[in-house]
């Protein structure tokens, strides 16, 4: 998975753990509010509720931003690290294995199921659907609209005269063109009574200056985001339970709408409406009246100057933690570009080989630490170079290489002396070669090995660690640049010298980037990060 959908999936996990969080605690401290003696008015909740869910999507991006440019967690020292400590190990006689035949394929490792681009793919077909159902039912309300009568323009808003069974309602569609895009439908039943086609006009034409209508295409996109999401579905509904709220509480506080005259339109709403039918999301309507919204209607309605503002600042406190660490469980063992610099500058010993990270070896890393297949490789090799250190070490120190350089024997064969035909894994890409150092049988016999069929010097690892010493000596100082000599090392200097004439530079990410080369050297890199920092394992 690159870093990108990476980010993307735990995004979308930390949203959908925070949803249910910030609606829970905002509607508990708005009930808490109530108790006290200190509620908020139903503008204000609107604005509380509103607030919520910009919390929950907005402080992941903020936790995702702060975790990108400042690394968290341990500082990583290089007191942690292999490097410092291998050395104190003791050095070991390695003796060459006999040969083992190749795994068969029924003996394989089962193939492993990939989980999470299934479970994206799920939830983008999902959220596609759903969101395409509801797209289709705003374009047949919209041809359903264009063709009722007109009442009368209030604006840019049109007022048309809607079906028998149908309740009032506002609705809004983004059209590019000079057609109308803003609809209030009223009744029938309303036609007879001047105050109550008043009331019902006023009140969806105050959905509409609230954004209501707007705003309703944001709650939309939400639940087709989060179908399968209970939270998401009760966030909306209460959402739009506060818009009726606040409606009913504008009109009768700023004057417009008495609130007897305006309760006995409720009533007739429901008495003549009863039951009606649901309407597609976008669609903003005079819902059924409750006690709780008559009620209202009749009591003192506080307005607090900052009471909203000081409850979400009181909720981002609590949200922010919550976000930063369910990033960090929905990320797992991912490293970021800024976390695997830190690693590489503070676990660089002087005069060794340098790691330089770039995107390439930022997914390597996060390849080799966060797959089990990758860990399994790593632990394997680690174990094995603990071992085996001193024995390979002896032939780089011969040629006066730095020890970086073992990183290359724990990505071709971590760190095991195996012949062509062992099934054991290789994260080095290309033709399969042999021993520790994965010489291919041209490039062994060029360095002094041989390859035949009664003897093969690559098995001996004293031997093929003074040939690998050789090649990787002679491609550094043809090169000059440890980068360019690794990518050389597998895919042969020829394969180089191309690359660098294709790309026009020397710089190995530019030429990865570009496609010129493989991904190899930033895996040996990616490798030799782990190889100082084994704690990236634990």
């Amino acid at each position: 998975m690159s870093a990108v959908l990476r980010e993307l999936a735990s995004f979308y996990v930390v949203v959908a753990l925070l949803l249910p969080v910030a609606l829970v605690l905002s509607r508990l401290a708005l009930a808490v509010l109530s108790r006290l003696g200190a509620p908020l008015s139903s503008r204000q909740s609107l604005s509380v509720g509103r607030g919520a869910l910009l919390l929950a999507l907005v402080l992941p991006l903020l936790a995702t931003v702060a975790h990108a440019v400042s690394p968290a967690g341990p500082l990583f020292t290089f007191e942690r690290s292999m490097a410092r400590h291998a050395g104190r190990l003791p050095g070991a006689a390695w003796d060459a294995p006999t040969a083992r035949p190749a795994v068969r394929p029924s003996e394989a490792a089962p193939a492993s199921i990939p989980v999470l681009p299934i479970a994206a793919f799920v939830i983008v077909a999902g959220a596609s659907v759903f969101t395409a159902r509801a797209l289709v039912r705003h374009r047949r309300l919209l041809r359903r609209l264009e063709s009722l009568p007109q009442v009368r323009s209030v604006g840019r808003v049109r007022v048309v005269l809607g079906e028998e069974g149908t309740p009032a309602f506002s609705a809004w569609f983004p059209r590019l063109r000079s057609s109308p895009s803003a609809w209030v439908v009223v009744p029938p039943s309303v036609l007879g009574d001047a105050e109550s086609l008043r009331l019902t006009v006023l009140h969806e034409l105050q959905h509409h200056r609230q954004r209501d209508t707007h705003l309703a295409f944001a709650r939309l996109i939400l639940t087709g985001a989060f179908f399968w999401h209970p939270a998401a579905h009760v966030l909306s509904r209460w959402l739009a339970s506060l818009q009726e709220l606040a409606c009913d509480e504008a009109l009768v506080a700023g004057g417009r709408a008495q609130a007897h005259a305006y309760a006995r339109c409720l009533l007739q709403a429901a008495l003549t409406l009863p039951g009606a039918p649901s309407l597609p999301a976008g669609a903003t309507g005079m819902s059924h009246p409750t006690a709780r919204r008559i009620e209202m209607l009749f009591q003192p309605r506080p307005f607090r100057a900052h009471g909203a503002a000081a409850l979400l600042a009181a909720l981002s406190l609590v949200l922010l933690p919550l976000a930063t660490l369910a990033q960090g469980a929905a990320r797992g063992r991912t490293v970021t570009l800024a976390e695997a610099k830190a690693l590489a500058e503070s676990s660089q010993p002087a005069g060794d080989l340098p790691v330089v990270v770039d995107a390439e070896v930022v997914e390597q890393l996060n390849r080799l630490i966060g797959t089990e297949k990758g860990r399994t490789f790593m632990k394997r090799a680690l174990t094995n170079l603990g071992t085996n250190r001193e024995a390979l070490l002896a032939g780089l120190k011969a040629k006066n290489l730095p020890e970086g350089l073992l990183a290359v024997s724990v990505i071709e064969s971590a760190v095991t002396n195996m012949p062509e035909t062992d099934g054991r894994p290789s994260l080095a890409p290309g033709m399969r070669g042999a021993g520790v150092w994965m010489f291919i049988p041209e490039t062994a016999r060029r360095y002094g090995l041989e390859v035949s069929a009664t003897k093969d010097e690559r098995l001996d690892v004293t031997r093929e660690t003074q040939a690998a010493a050789s090649l990787l000596s002679d491609l550094h100082a043809q090169y000059s640049d440890w980068r360019l000599a690794l990518a050389a090392y597998n895919q042969g200097d020829k394969k180089v010298d191309e690359a660098v004439a294709k790309g026009g530079s020397r710089d190995v990410s530019a030429l990865m980037a570009a496609g010129h080369l493989n991904d190899y050297t930033a895996t040996v890199q990616a490798g030799l990060l782990i190889v100082r920092n084994p704690h990236l394992l634990d």
